[in-house]
């Protein structure tokens, strides 16, 4: 573990990469869920994308958990500060929000709009609720990558300050976990 601006960017990119596998499995389970739709389809893609959005944040969120984990151990002389996890976000976010804004922008003639829509759309399928609640504009799909920033900002500074998010949830929830279990053996 370093800080050259190399592995900080390939540190990064594990961001783009979780949003890559992300669309895969968006776009694995398209097909399944328009034809079980039937009548409301955008409905069923917006249920399927709050799905797939749940797996992206949680694999980014841990993700940067661990780099920071790792970053703010005393061998390494990294030293990072707790905001380190947003600029990872942000550098992270620049691939995906150059490929949607080149979709976006690309001129179609109006018998191809929907298609052209459905493209942009598709790209940014783990997003896509997010998209729908700002209002559905072609611009908002790209708005909608910040919250990748945000989520990689949230789980950095987890790791930073030790904070573990399934424990705290268990905590207030009064969930008990499972401990080793002592047998008298006689």
């Amino acid at each position: 573990m370093d800080n050259r601006i190399l592995s900080q960017i390939k540190r990064s990119l594990k961001i783009c990469t979780d949003y890559a596998l992300a669309l895969i499995l968006f776009f694995l389970f398209t097909m399944p869920v328009i034809s079980g739709a039937k009548g409301n389809a955008q409905n069923g893609m917006t249920y399927l994308s709050i799905g797939i959005f749940i797996i992206l944040f949680y694999t980014v969120y841990v993700d940067m958990r661990n780099i920071a984990f790792k970053e703010k151990r005393p061998q390494y002389n990294i030293n990072p500060p707790f905001y380190k996890g947003f600029l990872y976000g942000l550098m992270g976010i620049i691939p995906p929000v150059v490929i949607q804004i080149i979709l976006i922008m690309i001129k179609v003639p109006t018998e191809f709009e929907t298609p052209h829509r459905r493209l942009y759309q598709g790209f940014g399928g783990p997003l896509y609720w997010i998209s729908r609640l700002l209002g559905d504009k072609p611009m908002h799909y790209v708005i909608s990558f910040a919250v990748l920033a945000i989520i990689a900002g949230v789980g950095y500074f987890a790791g930073f300050k030790d904070f573990y998010l399934l424990s705290f949830i268990k905590q207030k929830l009064g969930i008990k976990t499972k401990g080793k279990k002592v047998t008298n053996k006689k």
